[in-house]
């Protein structure tokens, strides 16, 4: 498929000015117009009319498009607070909102697709990042407004993306870990698809290689399967076990802390636990959770006014919006006498 972003490339102007030519413009000269229409002409690029109809022809309806099941958005706090966020601001703004939701990229492509020709929306809030997402591919082929929760992965100078220094966020809840005293530090994820899961990752083991601590970084991966995280724990506890696990998601510290407590395993008299994003999870866990505050629902707030912008001006200048973090101490990492 002929986009704009390829006949702005061949023109050598950016994709805003072939829109503005699209338009016909009066800011516009008359020889850029007469050099854009003919590289048009010539590659065969056709504006995309059923688009650009749902600006006229509006919905008032935001979708968020979420890679998961939906038990797993049910379960995740992290989704309904970006969601609250999201809704918060949509609703101050005369908007609602739509959720579309799957596991493989196929179903949700094809959702997506839907909601466009059935002109249900007007533009997509993503709740991930991923590479070659094949979502993002075609939005912005189709030049349909959408913003981005989580890391710009290409430099992408044509999309909006929101979301926190992920790397910063690790290093930072690595260094306090160490700062206290410990030293084997083992970091759980269930998936290392996403960005975010990438980012922590690579924030970890920098925090523990500047800290000469290398050798006793450990990132271990258990899958979702029944079973596969009680068997990765016995094994990690099998020997000498860790410090610290630091877990992924407040979700996947759940499920850790509770496997820890059917093995008799104290937090943190025989091992501390850490997460990233704070909830209710987290808050009133048995022991509360020492966390990174993420504020998802800062994130969808800024996510939600970012795409209404965006859909009543398309030429609005694209930009990353990083949301701060924090961290949260609590009795999960408390150092105990003797360790």
């Amino acid at each position: 498929m002929v986009t704009i972003k390829d006949v702005a490339r061949i023109a050598g102007v950016s994709p805003s000015t072939v829109s503005r030519v699209i338009k016909d413009h009066e800011g516009i000269s008359g020889s850029t117009k007469k050099k854009v229409r003919k590289i048009m002409e010539e590659i065969g690029y056709a504006p995309n009319i059923a688009a650009r109809n749902l600006v006229t022809n509006q919905s008032n309806t935001i979708g968020l498009v979420i890679k998961s099941g939906m038990h797993e958005v049910n379960l995740n706090p992290f989704y309904s607070e970006v969601n609250l966020g999201v809704s918060e601001t949509c609703r101050q703004k005369g908007f609602s909102t739509l959720t579309t939701s799957a596991t493989d990229d196929a179903s949700l492509l094809a959702e997506v697709k839907e909601l466009i020709s059935s002109r249900q929306v007007d533009g997509f809030i993503l709740l991930y990042s991923k590479e070659g997402d094949p979502i993002a591919e075609f939005l912005s082929s189709s030049e349909f407004p959408f913003v981005v929760i989580g890391k710009d992965i290409h430099n992408d100078q044509e999309a909006i993306y929101v979301d926190n220094d992920n790397v910063q966020a690790a290093v930072s809840i690595t260094e306090l870990l160490i700062r206290k005293g410990y030293s084997k530090i083992t970091m759980i994820v269930d998936n290392d698809v996403f960005a975010v899961a990438t980012d922590r990752i690579r924030g970890f083991e920098a925090a523990m290689q500047e800290a000469g601590l290398s050798g006793s970084c450990r990132v271990v991966k258990c899958g979702d399967e029944d079973g596969s995280l009680g068997r990765m724990l016995d094994s990690l506890f099998g020997g000498d076990g860790p410090e610290v696990l630091l877990t992924l998601d407040g979700v996947l510290n759940a499920r850790v802390i509770s496997h820890l407590y059917q093995m008799k395993i104290r937090i943190p008299k025989d091992v501390a636990t850490a997460t990233f994003s704070d909830s209710l999870l987290t808050k009133f866990a048995a022991p509360p959770q020492t966390v990174v505050d993420i504020f998802p629902e800062e994130l969808g707030k800024e996510a939600g006014n970012e795409i209404i912008t965006l859909i009543k001006d398309e030429e609005k200048l694209k930009r990353n919006i990083t949301v701060p973090t924090r961290i949260i101490e609590r009795r999960s990492t408390q150092k105990e006498e003797g360790r």
